[in-house]
């Protein structure tokens, strides 16, 4: 009587949880809306298939990497404007997904990680001004370099083709 107690039980516990997994494949897709939506962090690699996946929708990723201090602002201040353009771009009709804010936070810190972050370059005053009113980057902005996981993981690593500036 007990064995079938205990056989019922593990019959039960394995149809349930075979039957969730057929009817809940996009667990993925949840973990990658969570992602998104800044409920859970990114990991490093994560992070890096994100920015070169996001970033290669509107242009070359070879113009990423070739980027540098004497092109133009940071990262940080660059991936914000790139929002406001897929803004611009999809009220002429494109269908570009919106970058999310934790989306362009982890993007922020892998460019700055493996190209480089000449953000202290610049007056913070100036790039607080940049960013407007976003939330995310200027909470990225007012967070120490070393203090970014994303970016203090990539710190040591390059991408190919760019020219990998020191972080200060």
């Amino acid at each position: 009587m007990k064995k079938t107690a205990i056989l019922v039980g593990v019959v039960f516990f394995l149809t349930v949880t075979l039957s969730g997994a057929w009817l809940f494949p996009p667990l993925d897709q949840l973990t990658r809306t969570a992602k998104a939506q800044g409920y859970l962090d990114y990991t490093p690699d994560e992070a890096i298939t994100l920015a070169y996946e996001r970033c290669s929708t509107c242009h070359d990723v070879e113009k990423v990497l070739l980027y540098c201090s004497r092109c133009g602002p940071p990262f940080i201040v660059t991936i914000h404007f790139m929002k406001k353009y897929i803004d611009l771009t999809n009220l002429d009709g494109d269908h570009v997904k919106p970058l999310t804010d934790a989306e362009a936070v982890a993007i922020t810190q892998v460019w700055n990680g493996l190209i480089g972050n000449w953000e202290s370059d610049w007056r913070v005053q100036d790039m607080t001004k940049l960013l407007g009113k976003d939330r995310a980057l200027i909470e990225l902005l007012n967070t120490p370099p070393e203090e970014r996981s994303i970016e203090v993981a990539l710190a040591d690593k390059f991408a190919p083709g760019s020219y990998k500036e020191q972080i200060q």
